[in-house]
């Protein structure tokens, strides 16, 4: 093991100058270890192999540049760094996808559906606007401006509990008046998907 090391030293060294045949010795050595873990974390042979590529070419491009101390542990962790990177970007890729998938789907509302979200939103308006006067303001500061119970109460110097009772009694208004909407925005929430 110290006799590895040693020679790694030596192999950096000649690398940081230059040496092909340094280059190509690190190369037989930590292609195909490298290879397994990125395989065994990516789990496609095209994706590992590009992988363990761009660590050796990184490796080489800067050769003179990079503080190699431990050459099996810089290698074990720029391959690393490259499976964290391929999942980063696998993760964003497929919220594009996800988006875009939304997004035409949106696109593909058909005119009853648009019917129904605007009864839907004159029926929620019609029961905001029917709440006693007091629960109507507190409830549209609440749910419309998105004012926090606390920016309530000191806005219209009272109790924090009242600002909260008459959220409440305007959910439950909400909740009584569109109880019939309910299974259909149930399905049509599940269409989406």
């Amino acid at each position: 093991m110290h006799a590895i090391s040693n020679e790694n030293t030596e192999l950096v060294e000649l690398l940081a100058q230059g040496d092909k045949h340094a280059f190509e010795k690190i190369y037989n050595r930590y292609h195909a270890r490298l290879y397994r873990v990125a395989l065994s974390k990516v789990r496609t042979e095209e994706n590992a192999m590009e992988m363990v590529q761009d660590v050796f070419l990184d490796l080489w491009l800067r050769r003179g540049q990079a503080e190699i101390g431990d050459l099996e542990r810089y290698l074990h962790s720029a391959i690393k760094y490259k499976v964290l990177d391929f999942f980063k970007k696998e993760f964003q890729r497929k919220r594009y996808i996800q988006l875009m998938q939304l997004s035409s789907q949106d696109e593909s509302f058909d005119t009853e559906e648009t019917l129904a979200f605007n009864e839907l939103t004159r029926s929620i308006r019609h029961c905001i606007n029917n709440l006693p006067e007091k629960t109507r303001r507190i409830f549209e500061l609440s749910r419309i401006h998105h004012s926090s119970p606390d920016e309530i109460s000191s806005m219209l110097d009272i109790p924090l509990r009242t600002v909260e009772y008459h959220i409440t009694q305007g959910l439950k208004a909400l909740r009584s008046s569109l109880k019939d909407y309910i299974p259909v925005l149930m399905l049509s929430f599940m269409s989406w998907f």
